[in-house]
């Protein structure tokens, strides 16, 4: 990429949820990945007098990051088809489809397919190119969740799939997160011995995708050998993209099915704790409970270890400031390392550490991600937690391998032909 930041170029970018902060958009468009973009990158999310957003922000970047920014129209944010165009104006956002799109869909691979390239330092970067590790930097990894019914990677997954086999990891369950998304995951995982599927309908969609006959849909999945959890299934209580009664029906309905049919729990909790609780404290439940994507507090990752649940761990640990808390836990074995469970949550949750903080094979794996994070970087979450223990990575990625298949019970689960 150019480093002439004479020319700079003003992007729209509508349709955006109501809870959207700066910062979120900062970190999805990767303004601040380096120097030089920090210093050329603006960022202006239009809010109203409560600071909540109107649906709109604007973005001022040199002319070949916007070039780069504007093939992602239409890609998927917090349940939105985002709307990203050259600005003509910086009034309302009405000119410009700021409000919100029919067509606007989830993260459970059921939206437009636009935008399926992202920009790039280097105009010329190969999406094919595999990432070069040697051998003593792969460890054995399980990406216990991964996103990829997501449509950034409707046309690469399997590319996607191989950079992370050629990175060492091993095994990923892919999570359906929606109805249709459900069923892509277990679609993918009847076709790749290496895949597993994890069924259920997310929080944020069970206002739209939650119904008796999705239920029963889900049933059905439930007792298909190759899904291995029920999930994300639970509550949040942050975004409320459903309303609290409905969210807790279907939590609840789901817990019941992954209790009937013997399978894993992956938890969505956030803001919620109490009536998660509330809702897990009904059932007699025998198979782990994993508590998914972890970001609360280090009480919250005491409570749920000490009554026997795992926590999953994605790149959010390796957030300078957000995921402090997370590092200390594990330093101080507040979360033991043999109740962890680590999963990418791709296309989100990317490992981007500082850059000056980067060791040379983290670099090479997060410049090797095309379109958002990617499972692959999961040798990267690897080595932070290692480094939080003081232990050789690949030691803390053994017994990360054990924690998954005692999760997971990937043995019990027949190979595909």
């Amino acid at each position: 990429m150019s480093t002439d930041a004479s020319s700079k170029k003003r992007i729209y970018v509508g349709n955006l949820a109501g809870n959207v902060t700066s910062e979120e958009l900062e970190q999805l468009f990767e303004l601040t990945k380096t120097d030089y973009l920090k210093a050329n990158c603006k960022c202006e999310l239009r809010t109203d007098d409560a600071g909540k957003s109107k649906g709109f922000a604007f973005l001022t970047v040199p002319a070949a990051v916007a070039a780069e920014l504007l093939k992602l129209n239409g890609i998927d944010f917090y349940k939105q088809q985002l709307v990203i165009e050259e600005s003509k104006t910086e009034e309302s956002g009405k000119k410009k489809g700021g409000g919100q799109r029919k067509d606007a869909k989830g993260k459970g691979g059921q939206g437009n397919r636009g935008g399926q390239g992202r920009w790039r330092k280097n105009k010329n970067f190969d999406k094919f190119a595999m990432p070069k590790l040697e051998d003593d930097q792969k460890f054995d990894i399980t990406d216990g969740g991964a996103n990829l019914t997501n449509p950034k990677f409707h046309n690469n997954k399997d590319l996607v799939i191989r950079k992370a086999q050629e990175t060492g990891v091993s095994k990923i369950v892919v999570t359906g997160l929606k109805l249709n998304g459900s069923k892509n995951a277990h679609t993918m995982a009847k076709n790749r011995d290496f895949v597993y599927a994890a069924v259920g309908i997310h929080p944020h969609f069970v206002k739209d995708d939650w119904s008796k006959a999705a239920e029963e849909e889900i049933v059905k999945l439930a007792k298909e050998e190759r899904v291995v959890a029920i999930g994300e299934v639970g509550l949040d209580y942050h975004r409320n993209y459903s309303e609290k009664e409905a969210m807790q029906t279907a939590f609840e309905a789901q817990v019941k099915i992954a209790v009937d049919n013997n399978k894993t729990l992956l938890v969505h909790d956030r803001e919620a704790s109490t009536d998660v609780q509330a809702v897990l404290n009904k059932f007699r439940i025998v198979r782990p409970v994993v508590i998914y994507c972890m970001t609360g507090a280090v009480e919250q990752i005491k409570d749920y270890v000490s009554r026997g649940y795992y926590i999953g761990i994605t790149g959010f640990i390796c957030k300078e400031k957000p995921g402090q808390h997370i590092r200390d836990a594990i330093t101080s074995k507040d979360l033991p390392l043999d109740k962890i469970l680590l999963h990418s949550d791709a296309p989100y949750m990317s490992p981007n550490k500082p850059v000056e903080q980067q060791d040379p094979v983290s670099k090479s794996l997060l410049d090797a991600c095309f379109n958002g994070n990617e499972p692959c970087t999961l040798n990267i979450v690897v080595r932070q937690i290692a480094d939080c223990l003081g232990m050789p990575p690949k030691d803390a990625a053994a017994q990360l391998a054990k924690n998954a298949e005692a999760v997971y019970n990937f043995k019990s689960v027949p190979a595909n032909n």
